[in-house]
């Protein structure tokens, strides 16, 4: 009877564990401040000059794959720029836009020769008034703890940023404002590495292109999410607790 008592109470302290690192914030920090070392400059792939290289597909570079939004998210409109609300659906799943609305990759005017990844809203390519307004997702090979990006071509406008877990629990909600062309960093607090896709659109009157992303964990293999290990530990400790308590008695 003494053992069944111990359980709920060890049950108790993986729930607490749990919420508390869930409760853990996305830092906005200085770009040059992340220590990843892993980036993705969207120069493997097409360009040119804009309007740009459409891609009506998903994206697959290595660490990361881009398309409009994530399965369960519903897409909506406010003049041009895509609007992003909702959940996604069973874990993470990239889903592309509609035909001519999803991501175009350009020739950035900021940083000659330099490859940019816009999002297509409304009207759609190869209208410049909808390039860089279109929703972007990211998903990671890899759970990461910190992301970065140059910002090009916005008019000092706002955006939201939606980090997602592998399992699609939403971490945190980060909106940047005066997003001209400047560096952002986001690390996740204590470096929790469960960042594992990134939900972004925007307002902004330019629209926003995105270059020279950074994260913290290149490669293919997934990674257990902290608090999983964290709570198999403690798992294990209690489990050695109650024998222990069991040989006392």
């Amino acid at each position: 009877m003494k053992t069944k008592i111990y359980i709920p109470g060890t049950m108790l302290l993986f729930s607490l564990f749990s919420i508390n690192v869930n409760a853990l914030p996305i830092n906005q920090v200085d770009y040059f401040s992340l220590s990843g070392n892993a980036m993705i400059d969207f120069e493997s792939i097409p360009g040119g000059f804009e309007p740009g290289t459409n891609y009506d597909g998903i994206i697959d570079l290595d660490g990361a794959s881009f398309a409009e939004h994530f399965n369960g998210q519903t897409v909506s409109h406010s003049g041009n720029s895509d609007i992003l609300s909702g959940a996604p659906i069973g874990g993470l799943t990239l889903v592309t836009g509609a035909p001519n609305q999803n991501l175009v990759v350009a020739d950035s005017s900021v940083d000659p020769g330099g490859n940019v990844l816009a999002g297509v809203g409304t009207p759609g390519f190869p209208g410049f008034s909808s390039i860089g307004e279109g929703a972007i997702a990211i998903l990671f090979d890899k759970d990461q703890s910190e992301f970065g990006f140059q910002s090009v071509g916005g008019d000092l406008g706002s955006a939201t940023f939606e980090f997602w877990a592998r399992d699609g629990s939403l971490i945190d909600t980060v909106t940047p404002v005066n997003l001209g062309v400047d560096f952002f960093g986001f690390s996740r607090e204590d470096h929790i590495q469960d960042i594992a896709g990134i939900s972004i659109w925007n307002t902004d009157p330019g629209g926003i292109g995105f270059n020279d992303i950074i994260f913290d964990v290149p490669g293919d293999t997934p990674i257990p999410e902290p608090g999983t290990t964290m709570l198999l530990a403690l798992g294990l400790l209690g489990i050695g607790l109650a024998s222990r308590r069991k040989r006392i008695q």
